[in-house]
């Protein structure tokens, strides 16, 4: 089966914006691993509860902040990056829902694939701490 339109266009995309968005998004699911990983290993030695103090919470609100902001900036970097092109595709008469879908596509890819990658780096990042 080929591709159709919206899933050329989304991968198309996703390769022009990948050293943009690439490493934001890395650092992103890495803070999200280490943060998966402490948490693990507070609740464990804690007893299941969470000795976690005011100033670690703010340390980890700012470095989760801060990586997730760096990952909205670029992401609007690269959307001013292809306005002309989404202009283009408008002028020409691409529906508005295709260039929508196309975002959702490349979102839910994003997704797909980053979030069980983070989510395994994180368990085995936080297996030697708790065993």
């Amino acid at each position: 089966m080929r591709p159709g339109a919206l899933r050329l266009l989304a991968g198309r995309v996703l390769q022009q914006e990948a050293r943009r968005i690439g490493r934001p998004l890395g650092v992103v699911c890495a803070v999200a691993s280490g943060v998966y990983a402490a948490r693990t290993l507070y609740a464990d030695t804690a007893g299941g509860g969470s000795d976690i103090g005011p100033l670690t919470t703010l340390g980890a609100v700012v470095v989760a902040g801060c990586a997730v902001l760096t990952l909205a900036t670029a992401a609007v970097e690269a959307r001013h990056a292809r306005a002309d092109t989404t202009a283009a595709l408008l002028r020409l008469g691409a529906p508005a829902a295709l260039l929508r879908g196309c975002a959702a596509l490349r979102a839910g890819a994003l997704l797909a694939v980053f979030g069980p990658v983070t989510w395994l780096v994180a368990e085995l990042s936080a297996m030697p701490l708790v065993r």
